[in-house]
């Protein structure tokens, strides 16, 4: 089997510089056709994560809360992205809870920068998240010809 029929399958989950659909090429090129083999057995088992399934799930529709920085395995930072958004919705629980209005100037500064912070962080993340990811499963496909040499 050759590389390209195996890159039709993976391609969409790789960098999409060229450079790492080229380096997986020359890697798998280099192995014995029995390792190759094996390659593409542990390839189809490997757990590569969709890249458009996290932006459209993780980041675009639950990223405030930071779902794509979990979804990516990034925990640290999808915790204090998490963290970062509590002090703001408990602010706003309380001050419902208490009766606070909505034109009380302590709803207003916790809403508007809530909103700033989902703001910033999901733009961030459209475009650093899916990057992430596909370095990800690159390197899992790397470490996978290398551990066949």
């Amino acid at each position: 089997m050759d590389f390209n029929t195996v890159l039709m399958s993976i391609g969409n989950k790789l960098p999409r510089d060229g450079v790492a659909s080229i380096t997986l090429k020359d890697k798998f090129e280099k192995l014995s056709e029995e390792s190759q083999k094996s390659a593409i057995t542990q390839l189809s088992v490997l757990n590569l994560k969709s890249p458009a399934l996290v932006f459209w799930v993780g980041t675009f529709l639950l990223g405030g809360f930071g779902v794509g920085r979990f979804m990516i395995g990034d925990m640290i930072l999808g915790f204090v992205r998490l963290g970062l958004n509590l002090p703001f919705i408990m602010t706003m629980v309380i001050a419902t809870a208490s009766g606070i209005s909505e034109d009380h100037i302590l709803t207003q500064v916790s809403g508007l920068s809530m909103f700033a912070n989902w703001t910033v962080w999901w733009i961030v993340d459209m475009f650093l998240v899916g990057k992430k990811l596909r370095k990800k499963n690159y390197e899992k496909i790397n470490a996978v010809f290398d551990n066949l040499k």
